[in-house]
């Protein structure tokens, strides 16, 4: 008993510790330091409890730079930093000990392998030996958090217990940035009315936002057995208000996308509920556009999209051709990963004089991994996105109507936005989105295998 109320306390005072820390160091890398100790000490006393603080941490991590070019996502990279150290230290006393290799592995590990494999062989063309290999390594360790996420929820109970850990940080974070948003209702559309919310811009808050609301939704829609709906009800609500705060063209055709997938998949478990359930989210969304200066705003934003004299598409447009010249210069292997950075300027003359407060990015990660890792980091890239949702689509056609079933189209919906959103973006570089898309990757086939061992069970049980 002492050690399970242990480790429920232990996060409290390494987060008290770590405050105290900070407060008292802020101008020297103690801080830094000392979080490393602690969350070593932590991940080791427990590496589940580490993912589900991980999770609760994420909407809320910030920005911490040090001397020497070094910036670090706290308190997020320092942990999935030692859980990926742990996981490996483990794996390999594992296998020096021989042990019985586990029955559920991991569906993607061999694509997952060449994408970081062709990471590091990036830095043959490199600009910045340094830069590229420090960035590889962290590239590294986020998709990593895929097979420790996969090796972490094994059962129901860890499922559950995933869920809970993610699902009330994020609503608090969704809530605090729509308020903030109120406030700064006459900057809604602009960035910069997000300076005081936990998210830096309106892309990584649409997306991130959209990734809860379309679970909600699948659950809310394809799951007949008995749970709280009144408490995914609310969950709903509370992300759908948030996506409607949400600016973002990206966001918006990626959210359409996935909710057309989500569509094409209710021939088994609909209702008439369900039915009128989307009717009413339909005129709910559009009683919000006929509110006073919403349409004629929403309007503008989406011709905007085609405007070529608008400052954002310029800029848009200068970073993809960017991009083509990156790639014709070095084909096979790119220019190194996180090279785009290094290399592209913005043209004063053609997108204004605000420059991007952090690193640039080419706004298309599918062009940016053309650009900084060539064909072949492309060619896998594409990989492991098929992989995935030829996993997913398999395993819908032997999923019956029910828990899983929800949960394995509401995470396909998750990813899907994030890969379409991709296409005018590059967002997988930041926690808040490396994170989540990362951890899907690795739930899914979990959530699959969970399903198949609970069917074989059952089916073992009436046998017999």
């Amino acid at each position: 008993m002492s050690l399970k109320y242990g480790k429920r306390i232990f996060p409290f005072v390494v987060c008290l510790v770590f405050g105290c820390i900070i407060g008292g160091y802020s101008d020297t890398p103690l801080p830094l330091f000392s979080l490393l100790v602690a969350t070593s000490a932590f991940v080791f006393f427990g590496m589940e409890l580490a993912v589900y603080l991980l999770l609760i941490a994420l909407p809320f991590s910030f920005r911490y730079i040090l001397p020497g070019r070094f910036e670090i996502q706290t308190p997020t990279e320092p942990l999935l930093g030692m859980l990926v150290v742990v996981y490996c230290g483990k794996k390999i006393l594992d296998r020096a000990l021989r042990k019985d290799k586990p029955e559920n592995t991991f569906p993607f590990f061999t694509p997952l392998c060449f994408y970081v494999l062709v990471t590091f062989l990036s830095v043959i063309n490199t600009p910045d030996l340094f830069g590229t290999l420090k960035g590889a390594l962290r590239a590294t360790v986020y998709m990593l958090f895929s097979v420790i996420v996969h090796a972490v929820v094994q059962n129901r109970t860890a499922l559950k217990r995933f869920f809970i850990a993610s699902f009330p940080s994020a609503a608090v974070a969704v809530i605090w940035t729509v308020i903030v948003l109120i406030y700064h209702i006459d900057a809604w559309q602009w960035t910069s009315a997000y300076r005081s919310a936990p998210f830096t811009n309106y892309s990584v808050y649409g997306a991130f936002t959209a990734i809860f609301f379309l679970v909600c939704l699948s659950r809310l829609l394809f799951d007949n057995s008995g749970y709280d709906r009144v408490l995914w009800t609310a969950w709903f609500l509370c992300f759908g208000v948030g996506l409607l705060m949400c600016f973002s063209r990206g966001v918006w055709l990626s959210v359409i996308v996935a909710i057309g997938f989500m569509l094409l998949q209710l021939g088994k478990g609909v209702t008439h509920k369900k039915i009128l359930f989307i009717g009413a989210a339909s005129f709910i969304l559009l009683v919000c556009l006929n509110l006073p200066g919403i349409y004629n705003i929403l309007v503008e934003r989406v011709t905007s999209a085609v405007d070529l004299s608008y400052a954002s598409n310029r800029a848009r447009l200068l970073r993809w051709g960017q991009a083509f010249v990156m790639f014709s210069e070095s084909p096979i292997l790119g220019k190194g990963y996180g090279a785009f950075a290094m290399l592209y300027e913005e043209d004063v003359a053609l997108v204004g004089s605000y420059t991007a407060q952090y690193q640039l990015g080419a706004h298309s990660e599918y062009l940016q991994v053309m650009a900084e890792l060539g064909i072949v980091g492309l060619g896998v890239w594409i990989w492991l996105n098929f992989a995935f949702l030829h996993y997913g689509f398999r395993a819908l056609k032997t999923l019956g109507d029910g828990f899983y079933r929800a949960v394995v189209i509401g995470l396909m919906a998750a990813e899907i936005s994030l890969m379409v959103h991709f296409i005018v973006n590059n967002l997988l570089n930041g926690d808040a989105i490396g994170i989540p898309f990362w951890g899907i990757y690795g739930l899914l086939p979990a959530v699959v295998q969970m399903a198949n061992r609970e069917k074989t069970s059952s089916e073992t049980e009436d046998n017999v």
